[in-house]
């Protein structure tokens, strides 16, 4: 079935998602297999969902119902990054620069779309899917 042509740069790693904000417009998250290739997976595998969300301070979070371990934790991350809450199994988007108490796994970056996320209100619902390559 394979061509035998490599895959082009960067499309290994690199998966697009389509994060759909209810009535407040639609951000695109890049995950990176990278960071953290069995988190990555993990939700990769869960999607398409539809996630109610959680304001924390300096972040939005996705509920979701994956039980993945610590993998390349941190606890530094800048505005747009993404990363998974692996204790609540939240997916969390940086709103601002943030330094956490817990180590999250990074998992990706908002690409476009920032001002979506800005604009998430307590109970606020987010679909999240992955765009076909």
């Amino acid at each position: 079935m394979s061509s035998g042509a490599p895959a082009p740069a960067g499309s290994v790693s690199k998966v697009e998602c389509l994060a759909s904000v209810n009535g407040k417009g639609e951000g695109t998250i890049s995950l990176f297999r990278h960071l953290a290739p069995l988190t990555v997976n993990a939700v990769l595998r869960s999607l398409p969902f539809d996630s109610r969300v959680s304001l924390q301070p300096a972040m939005v979070c996705l509920f979701t119902q994956l039980r993945v371990g610590v993998e390349k934790p941190r606890t530094q991350f800048t505005r747009g990054d993404v990363a998974f809450l692996p204790s609540g199994g939240l997916i969390c988007v940086f709103l601002g620069d943030a330094r956490s108490d817990r180590p999250l796994n990074p998992i990706g970056k908002v690409e476009k779309g920032m001002e979506s996320f800005d604009a998430i209100r307590p109970g606020d619902v987010v679909s999240l899917k992955a765009v076909p390559a």
